[in-house]
């Protein structure tokens, strides 16, 4: 573990040789599922550039210096920190190069910042949270920071994965894999969190983030387990009212309060879980074996299925995936959540029910 990173240990190596061997690169790009550490492993390193007891050589930053606390605390003049704001669907052109009026002026935005003089240590140092929501005018204007990085500047940029990076930033960046957390350091890491008091409740989170803290953060939410207890029992014998649960769907979701990203978050997380459990029945289908938390249910909801769809059992889950990955996505992009679960769940329906009588209950098929 280095400096409260867990997990990380090939990175945290491949960083210390190139400083070692004062081979560090002018562009990072980070690249891994969220809440694995990507973040905290970008600000540890700028403190080790910039501590200012230890030698960066060292790589140890001492964590005590006032270079330490202002890179820790975000205060460091020499590093400035971008993020997507919460309302936003992109990060703003203003932060990369200045509000209008200030544009091209000296410092302005994130570019400026990187093209000036180390006011203090030995780097200037941008880091840029969200790089998978950069749109074109953004993109565009970075492009020569990424071409020709300024002396002592260095970039680092977090997003999720490859895909979802403009060509223009991903083909001028050193691209940084980070892997998803083991499920004994997630589960340790929940505990030392205090988001479960149990081993095997922490354990079963673990298991159920996908490698990911933030994931763990959500999910320990007291109304989601519940919820989706609910959801896949209803799933699992494909009996469910599309009208009935498009109501339950919308009123969980709004019972995560006024912030839209914890709405989001919400339904984005029961879609994440709906898919996968989709997914295990997939598995089932084809003579595997799925998760031991879902088999039983699988179990139920292949057999109900196969006396469905027979043969196109299959073909019609896998359908049923995208559609929910497409849900995820929409999500993403700031779709209405009120349409997006009536459409959602009203597909859901009829790609499961397809060869069944509609129910006076259950809506028509179009």
């Amino acid at each position: 573990m280095w400096h409260g990173i867990k997990g990380h240990d090939e990175n945290v190596e491949r960083f210390r040789r190139a400083v070692s061997r004062g081979r560090i690169g002018g562009t990072y790009l980070f690249l891994g599922p969220p809440g694995i550490g990507k973040k905290l492993f970008a600000l540890k390193f700028a403190q080790t550039l910039l501590c200012e007891k230890h030698p960066a050589e060292l790589f140890d930053p001492c964590e005590a210096c006032a270079s330490c606390l202002q890179v820790i605390s975000r205060t460091h003049p020499d590093v400035m920190f971008v993020s997507r704001p919460p309302e936003k669907s992109f990060i703003p052109l203003e932060t990369l190069i200045g509000e209008r009026g200030q544009r091209n002026v000296e410092g302005a935005g994130l570019i400026g910042h990187l093209a000036l003089k180390p006011y203090s240590g030995r780097f200037r140092i941008g880091i840029i949270d969200d790089a998978d929501y950069f749109n074109a005018e953004g993109a565009n204007a970075l492009l020569k920071t990424l071409e020709e990085p300024p002396p002592q500047a260095l970039l680092i940029l977090i997003g999720t994965s490859a895909s979802k990076q403009l060509p223009t930033i991903r083909s001028r960046s050193q691209i940084v894999r980070f892997r998803p957390l083991p499920v004994d350091i997630l589960t340790e890491l929940i505990l030392e969190e205090g988001l479960s008091q149990n081993l095997d409740e922490a354990r079963r989170l673990a298991q159920l983030s996908g490698g990911s803290l933030e994931r763990a953060r959500d999910l320990a939410d007291p109304e989601m387990w519940p919820f989706w207890v609910r959801w896949r029992a209803e799933l699992s014998g494909i009996s469910f009212d599309a009208v009935t649960w498009s109501q339950e769907f919308r009123t969980f979701v709004d019972n995560a309060g006024k912030e839209a990203a914890a709405r989001r978050k919400r339904l984005y997380h029961i879609l994440s879980f709906t898919a996968n459990f989709l997914r295990d029945a997939i598995t089932l289908l084809v003579g595997g074996h799925a998760d031991d938390s879902t088999s039983a249910e699988c179990q139920n909801f292949v057999r109900v299925i196969k006396e469905i769809l027979g043969p196109d059992a299959v073909e019609v889950i896998q359908h049923c995936v995208e559609t929910c990955l497409q849900a995820c996505e929409d999500i993403e992009r700031n779709a209405n959540l009120t349409i997006l679960i009536d459409d959602w769940i009203t597909t859901l329906w009829h790609c499961l029910n397809r060869s069944r009588v509609a129910s006076p209950q259950s809506p028509k098929p179009t």
